[in-house]
This record gives structure tokens, C-alpha cells and sequence, in this order.
């Protein structure tokens, strides 16, 4: 019984852990869209992200990470959106401008502060970005939510 037990996981290790391939044609390749987006999402220029964010008076204290495989021509965030909670779902309150560095392997913001209108949890959303000569990567992002009063 702990044979076939531990054989099963080790089945369905090795399945969920494969990789996806596309198919080839004789013309040359031939993707789905849904393998498309897989390869598109998976090109490995940022290697891991974090963003979180801490309340304060009528302020939104945000905290960002986006770590790239390697140095890159272009590194950090974009479409950044602090959102509240109306009881109907995330609306965005404020959008903020993108922060990206050049020529970096990591960009960091231990502590950028927006004010924000209050009475509502908030959280942040956004793309961590990297780019290397004309490929880019987003990768989205949702941070957890606090109350601001």
C-alpha cells in the first residue's frame, strides 16, 4: 500500500513538473494562443518580485521588489494602481507613474508614500517589467490589503 502510495506522487511529480512544449510542423512552428501566452509570460527576464504595502494617516506606504535573471537595459514597475475596496470589488483610486532604472539586475523601493482618500481597505496592484534590448516581460502583482482610515 506505501509502494503504491508513494508511486502515485511520484507520477503526478513528474507530470506536474514537466515542461510544456510546442508543437512543430513541417512549415515550422505552430502555436496555440494559449501556448503563446504561456511562452510569452515565461522568458525569464525577472527572476522574483514582491510588493506589499503598510498603512498610515490618510497614506498608503507601498514596498517594491522586482529582481531580474541578470542585468538588464530596463528594470522595475509599471502600471501601478492603489486600489480600495467599495464591498462590490477593487476599484482604482490613483494610478501612479512608472519607476524603472536602467542598466540594473534589481530595482527597489523600500517606502513609497501616496495619499489616499481613507475609509477603505486598499491594496496596490502592478507590473513588475523588464526588458533586454526589444524583450520585455510583466509580470502582475497584487499586494496585500490594509485598512486606512
Amino acid at each position: 500500500m506505501i509502494k503504491k502510495t508513494i508511486s502515485v506522487i511520484l507520477a503526478l511529480m513528474c507530470v506536474c513538473i514537466s515542461p510544456i512544449y510546442a508543437n512543430a510542423t513541417e512549415e515550422g512552428l505552430d502555436y496555440s494562443s494559449e501556448e503563446v501566452d504561456e511562452i510569452i509570460e515565461s522568458i525569464g527576464l525577472i527572476d522574483s518580485f514582491y510588493v506589499s504595502c503598510s498603512t498610515g494617516t490618510k497614506k498608503i506606504h507601498i514596498k517594491m521588489d522586482t529582481y531580474g535573471s541578470y542585468t538588464l537595459d530596463e528594470i522595475g514597475f509599471k502600471d501601478i494602481q492603489i486600489q480600495r475596496y467599495t464591498g462590490s470589488g477593487w476599484h482604482t483610486e490613483k494610478t501612479i507613474s512608472s519607476l524603472v532604472t536602467t542598466n540594473a539586475s534589481s530595482y527597489h523601493i523600500s517606502d513609497y508614500t501616496a495619499s489616499v482618500l481613507g475609509g477603505y481597505y486598499y491594496r496596490v496592484y502592478l507590473n513588475h517589467y523588464g526588458k533586454d534590448g526589444s524583450t520585455t516581460e510583466r509580470v502582475g502583482n497584487n499586494s496585500n490589503s490594509v485598512w486606512i482610515a
